[in-house]
């Protein structure tokens, strides 16, 4: 593989990075959210008499979720920029060469499944590929 077909496929690749960095801000969404229920759950409607720390540390707990939800959804609009960007591009190719890449770099299936969805060889899966990557114009 030349350097410039490596460089193509690391520019197609960066939805398969995106998506993982999208999965990893959504738990980290689901885990401040199950912690700010459990605060509020616990400290809800008993403030009476109680020190301002609670009711400091439950808005800050709150703070927190809003933030790394406000967080998850900037970077579900950079994802789906991400991918856009990527269907575009590979749209141009022929049509087998651009299920092989949809397929790859849109639905993340190793060349051996494609192959199979596709019912081609694993080498002339490979072969297209290679091909494909070598036509593609991702820059302007």
């Amino acid at each position: 593989m030349t350097e410039e077909q490596k460089k193509k496929r690391d520019w197609l690749n960066r939805a398969f990075y995106a998506e993982k960095k999208l999965k990893a801000l959504m738990h980290k969404y689901k885990c401040d959210k199950m912690r700010a229920e459990r605060v509020t759950a616990v400290y809800g409607g008993v403030d009476k008499g109680k020190s301002d720390s609670r009711q400091n540390g439950t808005e800050m707990l709150l703070t927190l979720l809003a933030d790394s939800k406000k967080e998850y959804d900037d970077y579900e609009q950079e994802y789906m920029s991400i991918r856009r960007e990527i269907e575009s591009k590979i749209k141009a190719l022929d049509p087998v060469t651009y299920s092989i890449f949809s397929y790859r770099y849109l639905d993340y299936l190793s060349m051996e499944k494609i192959a199979v969805e596709m019912n081609y060889s694993y080498e002339t899966i490979k072969n297209k590929h290679k091909i494909g990557l070598s036509s593609l114009k991702i820059y302007p």
